[in-house]
């Protein structure tokens, strides 16, 4: 048994206290000192802030490489860059590709399957635990910086040909509400354990209303406010359903860019959406390096402070690491550190039902703070991230 002592986000606020674990999951949480005879196993962190590690459902790529395209060794990577950046889980962004790209990525997928958690160059790295497929099934008008050569209607042969592709690895898609249909796939994905996710379209709230009642269930939005309808006097859009709370997994992109920090602030303070918030890093490959240009999604982009941007100067995703797009907001005052947690850590962790909060039987996946949001320690399963 081993375990940390610090400051641990409990009910809400930073407490002193303790949490030990066994076996990769949480066995005990308590306040104050642990008893003297556990002592010597729990490793004491002082005034460290210890939150649950962050959950990014979208995250196409980190440290060089793309996460449809690359190896085992570069997922490996990819994996424990991300967990010293204190990303403890991830669902991989694909953009649209061809279903034999799909095949091939899934072939190396269940090599790293395989490969397991306890070889050495394994422990202590994010948890890759499947694919956010953004497309294909979205029209070309609102595209933005997706590749548009595979984008295609979502027929019953396509959805198919799709399932049989990913092999197991799709946990979320995002999807145009407003193709001919789009009702179908929905259920279809729903069927599937998959989240279907509204975003990259021209669709109001009445067509995306619609298809939330029709179809039921859990649906999510793909980074709230960005390649979507703004928020009108006499059209509410995807942006309005949301804020209403009717959308269970909301997207955010809280790098300051595609949400600017007073939007983002009143997204975070509006009482029926704040705790659906799930917060994405929209991260592309060359996210977490410092280079100044790189090629993604057969664009040159270009590095803006967080944001890549595309030649013509549209946003085509962030360069930072989860973490540290919201703690930059902390620093800038547009979101708090609960805001922070609940949509970093708790709500998309709800999502995989085991991990995000400090409760007995979750998953050891923790990170130690500094008092601006520094990452100093990652634990992922209990074991401490070299």
């Amino acid at each position: 048994m081993k375990g940390v002592r610090g400051r641990l986000w409990l009910n809400g606020e930073f407490h002193s206290g303790w949490l030990s674990w066994k076996g990769g999951k949480i066995v005990r949480v308590a306040r104050g000192s642990p008893p003297r005879r556990l002592a010597s196993s729990i490793e004491d962190l002082g005034n460290a802030r210890i939150a649950p590690g962050f959950v990014d459902t979208l995250c196409h790529g980190f440290c060089g490489h793309s996460a449809p395209f690359a190896t085992v060794e570069e997922l490996l990577e990819m994996a424990h860059s991300l967990a010293k950046e204190g990303v403890t889980s991830v669902l991989s962004g694909f953009y649209p590709i061809s279903n034999a790209q799909l095949r091939v990525a899934r072939e190396r997928w269940s090599k790293l399957r395989q490969h397991g958690r306890r070889s050495a160059d394994s422990r202590g790295t994010a948890r890759l635990e499947g694919w956010h497929l953004e497309g294909p099934f979205l029209g070309k008008e609102m595209a933005g910086a997706l590749p548009q050569g595979e984008l295609r209607r979502p027929t019953k042969r396509a959805v198919r040909d799709i399932f049989k592709a990913v092999g197991g690895y799709l946990r979320m898609m995002t999807l145009d509400p407003c193709l001919p249909g789009a009702l179908e796939l929905v259920v279809a994905l729903q069927s599937q354990g998959c989240i279907p996710s509204f975003g990259h379209t021209q669709a109001g709230y009445s067509t995306c209303s619609q298809i939330l009642a029709r179809a039921g269930g859990s649906i999510g939005m793909t980074h709230l406010g960005n390649r979507m309808l703004p928020l009108q006097a006499r059209e509410l859009g995807p942006i309005g359903l949301a804020m209403e709370g009717k959308i269970p997994w909301v997207g955010v992109i809280p790098d300051g860019n595609h949400v600017c920090p007073e939007t983002l602030k009143l997204w975070a303070n509006t009482p029926r959406l704040m705790k659906q918030i799930m917060f994405q890093s929209d991260n592309l490959s060359h996210a977490g390096t410092p280079v100044k240009s790189f090629k993604a999604g057969g664009l040159l982009l270009s590095r803006k402070g967080s944001a890549a941007k595309r030649p013509d100067g549209g946003l085509g995703g962030t360069m930072d690491a989860l973490p540290r797009l919201l703690f930059a907001r902390l620093k800038d005052g547009s979101l708090n550190w609960a805001q922070i947690i609940q949509g970093g850590c708790i709500r998309p962790g709800e999502m995989f039902g085991n991990r995000g909060v400090f409760l007995k039987g979750k998953l050891a996946d923790l990170v130690a703070l500094g008092p601006t949001g520094k990452i100093l320690s990652t634990w992922v399963g209990g074991v401490k991230t070299s």
